[in-house]
């Protein structure tokens, strides 16, 4: 039986290995960190207010507004870096689990140390990597 080949030179019986529940990681994946990126971004051009808000019902927390600024623009780096491993990973690259977790790590690594973030927040993003650490040996 002659292999049909689709757009990006994949065939169709590499596509369908893909397993089941990857994928749906992959697709809770996509809208998790697609929906914090896109906040994030929003946040970007909204800096300026955040940080007045900040310093009005946090006045013993100063910030200035580069610190707001750098603060959201390095989330909105890593998440995107995420979902680029995510989309690598779902066309089943190895090096997308290099980027999602080192990304995904850095955020979490940075959880650890505020003392205002949840626990369970950090726990998820690393349940995360070791989740998508299952599926190693399947990417290439």
């Amino acid at each position: 039986m002659e292999e049909i080949r689709v757009k990006n030179g994949n065939t169709r019986n590499d596509v369908a290995k893909r397993p089941f529940l990857l994928a749906l990681l992959c697709l809770f994946s996509f809208v998790f960190f697609g929906l914090i990126s896109l906040l994030f971004l929003i946040a970007l051009f909204w800096a300026g207010t955040i940080a007045d808000m900040v310093l009005r019902y946090a006045p013993e927390h100063s910030v200035q507004r580069f610190t707001v600024i750098s603060y959201i623009l390095g989330g909105l780096i890593l998440h995107m870096l995420s979902l680029t491993g995510i989309i690598l990973i779902w066309n089943m690259r190895r090096m997308g689990y290099l980027v999602f977790g080192v990304s995904t790590l850095i955020i979490s690594g940075y959880q650890l140390f505020a003392s205002q973030i949840s626990p369970l927040t950090t726990t998820f993003y690393i349940a995360l990597v070791i989740l998508f650490g299952v599926f190693l040996k399947k990417l290439r």
